[in-house]
């Protein structure tokens, strides 16, 4: 799917929120490695510390990121648990935390398989989102 829909969406989805907002920093940047757009984020906000949020299956590989140890150096992480992945540390450092929350069993890939497979995703997705997809034929 190209670039212009997915930010779209990600705009759609916070749109109610006034202290979210999105940053169109990685348009044009392919690939899009992590630590350009870190780069750039710190560029733009200066004085603001940053945490990188990932899930644990994208934590486990890691170390296939581009510059990662200057990532892990630099950034505290968040790591959600999923399903079939354990929080085993990679990295022996207090900069990374393991939260302890529920597990929800919903990923962006199992609603775009389903939207593909003509299933109704409706009541996964935030409503304005659901109706982005919907007009456009996204994932079919």
């Amino acid at each position: 799917m190209n670039y212009e829909h997915r930010i779209k969406m990600v705009e759609i989805a916070v749109s109610d929120y006034e202290n979210i907002r999105v940053l169109d920093i990685e348009h044009g940047n392919y690939p899009s490695y992590t630590i350009h757009t870190l780069n750039n984020i710190e560029k733009k906000y200066t004085g603001y510390k940053f945490f990188i949020i990932l899930g644990v299956d994208t934590y486990s590989s890691i170390k296939k990121w581009k510059d990662y140890k200057i990532i892990i150096r630099k950034y505290d992480m968040i790591v959600y648990p999923r399903i079939g992945c354990f929080d085993h540390p990679i990295f022996n450092i207090e900069k990374i935390a393991f939260l302890k929350a529920p597990i929800i069993e919903i990923s962006s890939s199992f609603i775009r398989n389903n939207i593909q497979k003509g299933k109704n995703m409706k009541y996964l997705l935030y409503i304005k989102v659901w109706n982005y997809i919907n007009k456009y034929n996204l994932y079919r």
